[in-house]
């Protein structure tokens, strides 16, 4: 008696895996697993960011995921040299909006941070 199971992967299956569209989705996805946002730190409630400030954030978190992708790309040879230029521009753009940030916020046109020590650093420091 056959068997009612379906076999995977399929015909089908193998034939999609091997479309180049296909496995480049499958490494940009990669790259995205491994940029993890579970490293940064968690939003403080009533800490409100001027637009500026917001704004520098978006970039920061874009570049973040862009040089990751781009990382994945150039460990397996997909990178082109075209986009290894955009993401360097991209990375120039980011410091000058940084150094301009920094500079406004010495400047007294952003608030400085404040900086909290959590409970348990606090222990160690004594």
């Amino acid at each position: 008696m056959p068997s009612t199971e379906i076999a995977w992967p399929s015909e089908i299956d193998l034939r999609v895996a091997e479309h180049p569209y296909y496995v480049h989705l499958c490494r940009v996805l990669a790259g995205l697993r491994r940029v993890s946002t579970s490293d940064s730190h968690p939003i403080v409630p009533g800490a409100a960011m001027t637009r500026d400030t917001q704004k520098l954030v978006d970039v920061l978190e874009t570049v973040r995921w862009r040089t990751g992708v781009l990382a994945v790309q150039l460990r397996d040879g997909t990178a082109t040299t075209d986009h290894q230029r955009e993401v360097a521009d991209e990375v120039e753009e980011l410091l000058d909006l940084l150094r301009s940030h920094a500079a406004d916020v010495d400047a007294g046109f952003f608030p400085a941070p404040r900086i909290e020590v959590p409970p348990k650093a606090r222990s160690c420091m004594h």
